[in-house]
């Protein structure tokens, strides 16, 4: 099969100008260039792709040097790893020399050596990811598949390339599932059997891979279709007890996404969800296999002690103080999540209140006019500060004269 009508098609005539310019280099230095794994595959399913990735069977390094030669784009080049990147614009294709690896224990990083295109696909994690097209010469756009990537992709199927393959990288789970959401794929059957054997072995991953692809997961257009798959298959468990997702997280964060919060707040808020109900005493270990940036983690403990507070926040007697002084200090996607996932519907309401116009409330009063009116400053100008701010919350205060009679009662008659 020659896919070259469709690499015109699909791609920007700059990123079909600087491929062709990759391959002729590769083949004036006697090597070869072809276009591997993910973009073929989106090429196959008619999808765009602003990320390229190209192997070389020889030194990917020097293939860059030579196209940039004829080009603007100039490459950065990793010479002690044999890869190199070129970025034009809003693309980027990444090099790197064809290589075998080999894993010396579960969850290793492997150990790499040159090799051939053959054991560079062989080395992938699907069949679908395991094609490639040749860049130089006559046999421009020509197809290599050497697993049945193409019969997979007409078949929504994602298959493993090996029995061994989670068990060398168990990261390939989470993508794993991420593609089946993501392309409306399912696992072979053999492929599952293996994933549900093997969810031991996620146990192995640092925490910064994991982390990583969770938060790969977490970019994708319908997040929650993957995180609640993972919820099913044990996988969320399988990195860590305390870590769940279902049907009721799902609905919660497809309402998020679909609201008005900004990107990063809807990171955190997935987040929150994922520990949502937890023990607290399972925190501080989340926290160590997760490893995620300190913003996060604090929302995260927001959320757990939060979905605590759903039966005292479940009283529609509660004064608009009261509901300030239990949910203050609180982060805001922790209290997004709250709203979302309380069932109670005073509870739910109440956050509702503190989201909506609670923690917008100020006095008219500053601190310099409470110094005007003899309360000295420090603590019980604090004070006074947040007692004017429960009142008006409460309705008791409505206007400057109202707050300064306020003053004067509880500082004693100041001023």
């Amino acid at each position: 099969m020659n896919l070259s009508a469709e690499l015109d098609r699909w791609l920007s005539p700059e990123m079909v100008e600087l491929l062709d310019r990759i391959g002729s280099s590769a083949a004036g230095l006697g090597q070869r260039a072809y276009l591997v794994g993910g973009p073929v595959r989106d090429l196959l399913l008619g999808r765009a792709s602003l990320d390229l990735d190209v192997v070389i069977v020889g030194d990917a390094p020097a293939v860059a040097r030579a196209a940039a030669l004829s080009g603007e784009a100039k490459p950065v080049v990793h010479p002690s790893f044999g890869t190199a990147t070129i970025c034009s614009g809003v693309f980027r294709v990444d090099l790197a020399s064809a290589r075998a690896e080999t894993y010396d224990r579960p969850g290793a990083l492997p150990t790499v050596r040159p090799g051939t295109l053959e054991q560079d696909l062989q080395r992938r994690d699907f069949a679908i990811n395991a094609m490639a097209l040749t860049l130089d010469g006559q046999r421009r756009g020509e197809l290599v598949d050497l697993h049945g990537g193409l019969s997979d992709l007409g078949h929504g199927l994602l298959r493993v390339l090996h029995e061994e393959s989670f068990i060398d990288d168990a990261t390939r789970i989470l993508r794993g599932v991420r593609y089946e959401q993501r392309f409306g794929f399912a696992f072979a059957e053999r492929t599952l059997a293996l994933l549900q054997r093997d969810l031991r072995h996620l146990g192995a991953i640092s925490a910064d891979r994991v982390r990583h692809e969770l938060e790969r997961t977490l970019a994708e257009d319908e997040p929650e279709q993957a995180l609640e798959r993972m919820g099913a298959l044990g996988v969320l468990a399988g990195i860590h007890p305390a870590l769940s997702f279902d049907r009721r997280k799902a609905w919660a964060l497809m309402r998020a996404r679909r609201g008005a919060l900004s990107s990063p707040q809807f990171h955190i808020l997935s987040w929150c969800l994922l520990v949502w109900d937890a023990p607290p005493v399972e925190l501080e270990t989340v926290a160590a296999r997760l490893n995620p940036m300190r913003r996060i983690r604090e929302a995260m403990d927001d959320a757990v002690c939060l979905s605590r507070l759903e039966g005292r926040l479940d009283n529609a007697a509660l004064a608009p103080g009261e509901v300030f002084d239990l949910l203050n200090g609180f982060s805001h996607p922790s209290l997004a999540a709250a709203e979302l996932m309380f069932v109670m519907p005073a509870a739910r309401a109440n956050v509702s209140l503190f989201l909506q116009r609670l923690r917008h409330v100020r006095p008219l009063l500053s601190g310099s006019a409470l110094q005007a009116l003899g309360v000295p400053e420090g603590p019980e100008c604090g004070r006074i500060l947040s007692a004017l701010r429960t009142a008006r919350m409460n309705g008791e205060v409505a206007s400057r004269e109202d707050e300064a009679t306020l003053v004067r009662r509880l500082s004693g008659g100041a001023g």
